[in-house]
């Protein structure tokens, strides 16, 4: 058995090499514009609220008649002009035909990310405007404060013609009201318990 150190990866890779790597490697890394990006490890508090989130997401009622809700899944965003797979936080989209098909950009209608004050920036400019620009039509990022409590939840939804997303709503009374695939109410401290 070969074992690859991340730090060993190149700068660039195609889909191809991602694909051959061993899953402990490619857990650790995004593919953005063909580069390599190395992702922190989260935290304990962010992955109980990520697997809480898309738990209950996927409790609620939906606009569409199958959905699945997934924590930390690839994504492939494009192929061209060259690679870019992201792996948001919880991940809500239509069921696939097939087991084991992973989800495309295309099949989302959700991507959340949990956001700390040090991936604020990427998730606010970076991820934002990779997601507006493939059409996924709901983004939520869950703002965390620096004791992993949730201050506050973004509701940006797709502006389709302009394709950028527009900011729809502030969640901060302890509760994320949804209005728009998935229909309902989750309490923030059931996310944090």
């Amino acid at each position: 058995m070969t074992i690859q150190a991340v730090d060993s990866l190149p700068h660039q890779m195609t889909e191809e090499q991602y694909r051959q790597l061993p899953e402990d490697v490619s857990r650790e890394i995004e593919v953005v514009h063909g580069h390599v990006i190395l992702c922190e490890s989260p935290t304990p508090e962010h992955n109980r609220i990520a697997r809480r989130l898309a738990g209950a997401m996927e409790d609620l009622p939906s606009t569409e008649p199958c959905i699945r809700a997934e924590t930390d899944i690839d994504v492939v965003l494009w192929r061209v002009p060259k690679f870019t797979f992201r792996r948001p936080d919880v991940t809500v989209y239509r069921c696939l035909d097939q087991p084991g098909d992973e989800p495309e950009a295309g099949d989302a209608l959700i991507v959340v990310e949990v956001s700390s004050p040090s991936t604020a920036a990427e998730d606010l400019l970076d991820k934002k405007a990779q997601y507006a620009r493939v059409g996924i039509p709901l983004y939520l990022v869950v703002m965390l404060d620096t004791k992993f409590e949730i201050a506050e939840v973004l509701e940006f939804r797709l502006d389709a013609h302009a394709r950028e997303y527009r900011l729809h709503q502030i969640h901060r009374d302890g509760l994320v009201r949804l209005e728009h695939v998935i229909v309902g109410d989750i309490a923030f401290a059931e996310l944090t318990r």
